[in-house]
């Protein structure tokens, strides 16, 4: 397993999701975020980057790192996500890089816990706590809480995230699977509840044979769950990998 990520979306009660957002609420949230994430402390402490007026040389770190989200995905250019880019738009992440939030992209905020290696339950722990410390944070800044409904969970713009709105995931090599075929990974995949994406993320497309695993659901489980549905789903992968490709002399 060359990396882990675990992120969520969480919007903010009383300010509309993208496609209907106004420019206003757009400045109002990345105020509210800039402010609350100043005030992080501990390993989750960082910086806000803006993408409005943002230094050349800044740009060009974020996007090496693959921090930084672009404009131009014609899906959330269609539904209106795109509006008044990239005013109110912005990334945070703390000084190990392993903590990183989105602003005002698809979702009001995406939370995200990264690093490399395979340390599953640190990346998740570390994604707990700054999710609290982000939501107490906007609390204490506006009195809002996340956006949560008691039957469809936390809402986002896409109905796809609703529910717990987190993708577990590892970027793993599957070198016999490739050979077998990506079309007999994708339906064992689904047989194992989990989603196979190229490593450049949901449009990327497929390059090699490191494959980004993650959780295919997200409403009805629990964030523990669907975590374990995917380690339980990548050992096995993994395992049946070891045995492709000896059956192909690889």
């Amino acid at each position: 397993v060359h990396s882990t990520r675990i992120r969520v979306g969480r919007n903010i009660d009383g300010f509309g999701l993208s496609p209907g957002i106004t420019k206003q609420q757009r400045i109002d949230i990345e105020k509210l975020m800039s402010s609350a994430l100043s005030k992080l402390t501990g390993d989750l402490a960082g910086t806000y980057y803006p993408l409005t007026g943002m230094d050349e040389a800044v740009r060009q770190k974020l996007v090496d790192d693959h921090f930084l989200f672009m404009s131009g995905d014609r899906n959330l250019a269609v539904a209106g996500m795109e509006r008044d880019w990239p005013e109110g738009r912005g990334i945070f992440h703390n000084d190990a890089k392993t903590f990183l939030l989105w602003v005002n992209e698809e979702d009001q905020t995406r939370i995200i816990s990264m690093q490399q290696g395979g340390d599953v339950k640190g990346v998740f722990e570390r994604l707990s706590r700054g999710i609290k410390a982000v939501g107490d944070s906007v609390k204490a800044e506006s009195g809002k809480e996340f956006a949560l409904d008691p039957r469809y969970g936390y809402i986002h713009s896409c109905p796809t995230n609703l529910g717990t709105g987190m993708r577990a995931s590892v970027h793993v090599d599957l070198p016999g699977w490739t050979k077998e075929g990506v079309d007999k990974l994708k339906a064992r995949c689904e047989e194992l509840a989990v989603q196979p994406r190229g490593t450049r993320g949901e449009s990327g497309g497929q390059t090699g044979h490191t494959y980004d695993i993650s959780n295919k659901h997200r409403l009805g489980y629990s964030e523990v769950q669907l975590v374990q549905v995917m380690i339980d789903g990548v050992n096995t992968l993994y395992k049946e990998d070891v045995e492709l490709q000896k059956k192909h002399g690889l």
